[in-house]
């Protein structure tokens, strides 16, 4: 019988658990979770906020009760972890009784994410949020009920960003952005971060662009964002900057740490000790593309990794190829998708990208609701190899993004594209798929 521990208990962490726990019944499993939630659904946390998720329980993946009693893992909330010793195989831990030592056989770090607040010094603000995990969802939702805001910012211009701006639309409020670029975070092809700012203002969202933030501080009537040029008050402010790996407290360890601070691990997940893993949004991940390491702390990811580290730690050898950053939201009904590289990172990587962009439509020209569907093209000059892939539209039509990242996923090319049998009826598609277009249009550009 052997002795893992865990390093939280959301996503990547349960998942491994029980698949340890599948696989090896007799071992003992410990998760050591900071807080009392885990297997929660951050990614529904701004439709929550937003009512359109109005129960907070349906948030909750997996209740610690069913953990213990159903899945048999020795859960352990209210246990946070402060420093590893990993040669010793020993963990000093922080709980409500006081700090104590627990010993391993295996480790598993997946520990997630910690908000950048830029050297904001915000922590102490009752008016001033973060959203990382439920308890900042729910500050935000008791902040709301009880001091009935009406005006607000989110600074930032990443995915979280866009979704807090629309939630806080949706609840009535005067909501600005404030960002330090014209355009919206590097992630957003130029064309793409046009149309969702088009959007905004479209939805009366106050842009305040090439503004970067110097200090956040409260005062009585609210919070002052002073920028370079400005004094901005609001009644409240999110800082939506952007994360980064939750592994602080490593850093004093012979654990490999890597970009960003995410912890170093190899196609099985381990670290440079092979009986101690990392998954998820803290661990780094390998670019399919360029074979290099990269930070791309996604859900789904966070899941396979957990399934794949507890499959490993009982002895197998599967692997986690690595990860193309696909990803997709929305602002109200603009549909907003990604996969792959952008122009500046397929060329500092050592292509000669070409990039295209073309619109299309949803359906055939004569069918009723036809929408038009923005798309932007990253690919190899001379071989024709697809890079990267950015799409806007309406929200059913972007989801056209995984289509790309199949494409790029195995190294296809524009000519692949073009000859791909897709499905085609008038109220779908035209009869020249966009993804068909785009193999079309690549072969004049790139070959």
């Amino acid at each position: 019988m052997s002795k893992v521990v865990i390093v939280g208990g959301n996503a990547a962490g349960m998942t491994a658990a029980s698949q340890i726990k599948r696989q090896k019944p007799e071992w003992e499993a410990i998760v050591l979770e900071k807080g009392e939630y885990i297997s929660f659904a951050g990614c529904g946390m701004p439709y929550h906020i937003a009512g359109t998720v109005p129960r907070f329980e349906d948030l909750l993946e997996l209740s610690p009760e069913k953990a213990v009693r159903e899945r048999k893992i020795d859960l352990r909330l209210d246990h946070e972890v402060i420093s590893v010793d990993p040669v010793q195989k020993e963990l000093h831990i922080r709980s409500s009784t006081g700090e104590i030592k627990e010993t391993f056989e295996y480790l598993l770090l997946a520990t997630g994410t910690l908000p950048i607040t830029e050297g904001l010094n915000i922590f102490s603000s009752k008016k001033v949020f973060t959203i990382r995990n439920l308890y900042d969802m729910q500050k935000i939702n008791a902040f709301l009920e009880k001091n009935k805001p009406r005006k607000c910012a989110v600074i930032g211009g990443g995915y979280i960003a866009v979704e807090m701006l629309e939630a806080f639309q949706e609840r009535g409020l005067e909501t600005h952005l404030i960002h330090r670029r014209k355009d919206l975070a590097k992630t957003f092809d130029q064309k793409i971060s046009d149309l969702i700012k088009d959007k905004m203002q479209q939805k009366g969202i106050v842009l305040n662009l090439n503004s970067s933030v110097k200090k956040v501080e409260e005062v009585n009537s609210g919070v002052v964002v002073t920028t370079e040029t400005d004094e901005l008050l609001y009644d409240f402010v999110l800082v939506a900057t952007g994360v980064k790996p939750n592994t602080d407290f490593l850093k004093n360890t012979s654990i490999e740490l890597g970009i960003k601070g995410a912890v170093k691990v190899n196609r099985y997940l381990q670290t440079n000790f092979d009986y101690i893993y990392a998954a998820g949004d803290c661990a780094e991940g390998t670019n399919l593309i360029t074979g290099k390491p990269t930070y791309v702390p996604l859900a789904p990811k966070a899941n396979k990794e957990g399934f794949i580290s507890g499959l490993n730690i009982c002895g197998n050898r599967e692997q986690f190829p690595g990860i193309i950053g696909t990803a997709i939201t929305k602002f109200f009904d603009l549909g907003i998708a990604r996969t792959g590289l952008i122009l500046e990172d397929a060329r500092e990587s050592g292509f000669d990208p070409v990039r295209y962009e073309f619109t299309s439509g949803t359906k055939v020209r004569y069918y009723p609701g036809t929408e038009d569907l923005y798309s932007v093209l990253i690919v190899n000059r001379g071989d024709g190899r697809i890079l990267g892939a950015q799409l806007a539209g309406p929200l059913e039509a972007v989801k056209t993004i995984d289509t790309y990242a199949a494409l790029i996923s195995y190294e296809k090319t524009v000519k692949d594209a073009f000859t791909m049998d897709l499905s085609y009826a008038p109220p779908f598609w035209p009869v020249l798929h966009p993804v068909v277009l785009a193999g079309r249009l690549g072969q004049k550009y790139a070959l």
